[in-house]
C-alpha cells in the first residue's frame, strides 16, 4: 500500500509502459466519468482551477475549455509530459500550466474557484488524506467549487474506500453540498465554501 502520491514510481512505471494506462481515451467509464464530473459543476466558467492527479491530460483538455486559467499537476513525469504534450496540441490557446507536484506536501499556495480531485484521494493514507483534504478546503477561493469524483470498485492500491474520502469532505463545517451523482461504479460530489 502507498503512504502518499509522493511515492511516484509505480506511477511513472506505468506511464512509462503504456500512454494510456487506465484507458482514458477507449473506456465508456472514463468517457462517461468526464462528462458526467463537468455536468456536475454549477457555473460555466471558472477564472482559476486546479486539477491534481492530471494523468495524461484527457480531463484537462476538457476543464481548459471552461476556465480561464488551470494548474494541473501529476507527480509522474512522463505523465506530466503527456499532459504538457496533450494540452499543446489539443488546446493550444487555452491558459493551461503543467506542474509536477508530490501530494499532498507540494500542494500550490494560491486560491482556486474550482478545485477537481478526481481518482487520486482514494491513494493516500488517512494523515496524508487529511494534509490534502485540509490544503484543498483552504485553497477555495470564496465562492468557489470543489469537485471529488472517484471509481467505487475494489484494487489492490486503494487505501480508503471512496465512501470514507468523500465522507470526510462532506462531514468539513466549511463545505456546503451542491450536488452528488452515484452509480454502482462512480461517485461524484461537489461543494462550496459558500451557503
Amino acid at each position: 500500500m502507498m503512504k502518499n502520491l509522493s511515492d511516484i514510481a509505480h506511477f511513472e512505471r506505468l506511464y512509462q509502459q503504456d500512454a494510456d494506462p487506465w484507458q482514458l481515451q477507449q473506456r465508456w467509464y472514463e468517457q462517461r466519468k468526464r462528462a458526467l464530473t463537468l455536468a456536475c459543476l454549477p457555473q460555466p466558467r471558472y477564472r482559476s482551477a486546479y486539477e491534481p492527479g492530471c494523468g495524461n491530460g484527457m480531463m484537462t483538455v476538457a476543464l481548459a475549455q471552461r476556465c480561464d486559467q488551470l494548474i494541473a499537476s501529476d507527480g509522474a513525469p512522463t505523465a506530466v509530459q503527456l499532459t504538457k504534450e496533450r494540452v499543446l496540441q489539443e488546446a493550444p490557446h487555452a491558459s493551461v500550466s503543467v506542474e509536477q507536484h508530490a501530494l499532498p506536501g507540494q500542494w500550490p499556495q494560491q486560491q482556486f474557484d474550482l478545485i477537481l480531485i478526481s481518482e487520486i484521494a482514494y491513494y493516500l493514507a488517512i494523515p496524508a488524506f487529511r494534509e490534502l483534504q485540509a490544503k484543498a478546503v483552504v485553497s477555495l477561493a470564496p465562492g468557489g467549487t470543489l469537485i471529488l469524483c472517484h471509481w467505487r470498485g475494489v484494487f489492490e492500491d486503494r487505501a480508503q474506500p471512496t465512501e470514507a474520502v468523500h465522507g470526510a469532505f462532506h462531514d468539513d463545517p466549511a463545505l456546503h453540498s451542491l450536488c452528488r451523482y452515484e452509480d454502482a461504479e462512480i461517485l461524484i460530489e461537489a461543494w462550496s465554501n459558500s451557503a
